[in-house]
C-alpha cells in the first residue's frame, strides 16, 4: 500500500461533502443543479483521492468515467469493482445539467426530475463511500508501517 498525504485529501473531502450536502438539498427545488453538484461532490473526491497519492497527472480532467478508471488502476484489487456505472452515469450530468445548448429545446431544469437527482446523489455517495473506505486503508496501512517500521 502507497503512502499518502492525509491532509491533501482532507481538504479535497471536505469540498467534496460541501458538494453533496448541496445537492442533497436541492433534490426536489432545482434537480439539475442538484446532478451537478452530485457529479462534483464525487469528482472532487476522487481527484483528492489521486493528489493524495502523489497521482496528480491522474487527477486531471472532469471526466468522471475516466478518473474512476484511473483510481482502480492505481489501486488494484483494493478498489471496490462495481463503481463503474456510477461513474459513467453520474458524468453524463457534467455539462447537460447546466447548459441549455446541451439540449434540443428547453434548459436543463424542465429535463431534470427529482427522481434523477435522487439516483446522482446515491451514485455520488457510493464513489464517496469507496474514497472514504480507501482512504481509511490507506491510514491503517501507515500506521502500521509506523508502528513496524
Amino acid at each position: 500500500m502507497v503512502a499518502y498525504d492525509r491532509p491533501e485529501l482532507e481538504r479535497w473531502r471536505r469540498q467534496a461533502q460541501a458538494a453533496l450536502d448541496l445537492a442533497y438539498s436541492a433534490r426536489t427545488t432545482t434537480p439539475s443543479w442538484s446532478c451537478f453538484l452530485a457529479e462534483q461532490g464525487a469528482q472532487l473526491a476522487v481527484k483528492g483521492l489521486l493528489h493524495a497519492v502523489e497521482e496528480h497527472a491522474n487527477a486531471w480532467g472532469h471526466d468522471l468515467g475516466p478518473l474512476e478508471r484511473r483510481v482502480a488502476a492505481v489501486f488494484g484489487d483494493d478498489w471496490p469493482s462495481g463503481l463503474v456505472e456510477p461513474a459513467m452515469r453520474l458524468g453524463r450530468h457534467y455539462l447537460p445539467a447546466r447548459y441549455p445548448d446541451a439540449h434540443p429545446t428547453g434548459a436543463p431544469e424542465e429535463r431534470y426530475t427529482p427522481g434523477d437527482a435522487s439516483a446522482a446523489h446515491d451514485d455520488a455517495v457510493a464513489l464517496v463511500e469507496a474514497v472514504d473506505a480507501m482512504a481509511e486503508r490507506l491510514r491503517a496501512a501507515d500506521l502500521d508501517d509506523t508502528n513496524h517500521g
